[in-house]
């Protein structure tokens, strides 16, 4: 099966809402890394930070993988679990904006843009073509003229 538009749309706006976090843990580093360094047990663990942005970054790739490449349901359902944390950040985000308590506003700013693509690739997962492309909602009659 070719891969259907409403997944192309979910590929536009996933990958640029990856980019914009990895942009926001690249602007926001020294920030995390001075928190892990405030942490007695912490301090001496240099190597949590790159290690938890490279594995942030497999589970972006393999996700969009499962979802774009092999038609994966259950990556479906994590990206949704993913974009729901994603709309809270949204929220959390516009909060921290207007009550005046964040550091730096552009990280913030980054953040909400990166998770509103990240919520609206997921929706993409929804249109009718992209249920096709995952299997969803055939019937037996269907799944049988498919094979």
């Amino acid at each position: 099966m070719t891969k259907p538009p409403s997944i192309a749309r979910f590929e536009m706006l996933y990958w640029p809402a990856v980019v914009l976090g990895w942009l926001n843990s690249a602007l926001n580093w020294r920030t995390s890394q001075a928190a892990l360094d405030a942490n007695p047990m912490l301090a001496n663990v240099h190597w949590f930070l790159p290690v938890s942005a490279a594995v942030g970054a497999l589970i972006s790739i393999a996700i969009w993988f499962f979802i774009a490449r092999k038609a994966s349901v259950v990556a479906k359902w994590i990206q949704v679990v993913f974009a729901g944390l994603g709309a809270i950040g949204i929220l959390t985000g516009i909060y921290t904006l207007v009550s005046g308590k964040a550091p730096s506003a552009l990280a913030v700013v980054v953040v909400i843009v990166a998770n509103v693509l990240y919520v609206a690739a997921a929706t993409m997962l929804f249109k009718p073509d992209a249920k096709e492309w995952f299997g969803e909602g055939l019937d037996e009659d269907d799944s049988e003229t498919l094979a």
